[in-house]
């Protein structure tokens, strides 16, 4: 086969294979992700562990919001979120371990959870009320992370009192002292004002984040910490 034949069959190979661009772009995309899973697990990789707040302390603030991290911190950050929006389960599940491994258990910031139940979420004041029974007995952290981490086992349901009765008997909670809880409803006023408290601060939508006064979505989160811990450093 003479140089012209050559030139011409890798044409015609190539008009017979149209999708090798294709194949080469997956190529491509699998490198990128094996390189991430390798420097990503090297950094301890993801967390799935309910209540995993490390070392860093917990505890509520004046107005009944829990946190976890340093109290003293120059840099507050408050996490405004919906136990059933599929966006902030995605946040707890894959990028809060990151922010609680280098911010929290680092004492280098305090984030607060402020509960933000949007109207047409069905169990949204529910699951935050769980999550407040959860607290009152100092499990607040554990039941929070149970319930967004099995959310889609719960959020399609007509009835969720049991699922997350369920929850307080597998973290070690007295059972009969939730379900009262969860049945009387003690926190829903306080529920509701978180609700419209986030209103009032301008925040339109789960999950958001105030990084000592500047709102950003999940997405900008980091880099407002780092910019905000650059500038409590220069104070």
């Amino acid at each position: 086969m003479n140089q012209v034949q050559s030139k011409r069959r890798r044409k015609v190979d190539k008009a017979r294979n149209p999708l090798i661009p294709f194949y080469w772009g997956v190529g491509a995309l699998l490198v990128l992700g094996v390189a991430f899973l390798i420097t990503y697990t090297a950094r301890g990789g993801f967390s799935t562990t309910p209540g995993s707040s490390g070392n860093a302390p917990t505890g509520q603030t004046t107005e009944g919001f829990w946190y976890k991290g340093n109290p003293d911190a120059k840099v507050k950050v408050i996490g405004y979120g919906d136990y059933q929006c599929p966006t902030c389960a995605y946040y707890e599940k894959n990028l809060a371990p990151i922010i609680t491994r280098d911010y929290i258990e680092t004492g280098k910031i305090q984030f607060v959870f402020h509960e933000f139940p949007l109207q047409g979420h069905t169990h949204a004041l529910p699951s935050a009320e769980a999550a407040r029974c959860a607290g009152d007995q100092g499990q607040f952290w554990a039941m929070h992370d149970m319930i967004f981490f099995n959310q889609d086992k719960w959020a399609t349901l007509s009835n969720v009192s049991n699922v997350f009765s369920g929850y307080a008997g597998q973290i070690g909670l007295n059972r009969s002292t939730f379900d009262t809880c969860l049945s009387t409803a003690p926190h829903k006023a306080d529920l509701l004002a978180a609700a419209q408290d986030a209103i009032s601060k301008g925040i339109t939508g789960t999950p958001s984040f105030s990084v000592n006064g500047q709102i950003v979505d999940l997405y900008g989160l980091s880099s407002a910490i780092e910019i905000a811990l650059r500038a409590a450093a220069n104070q």
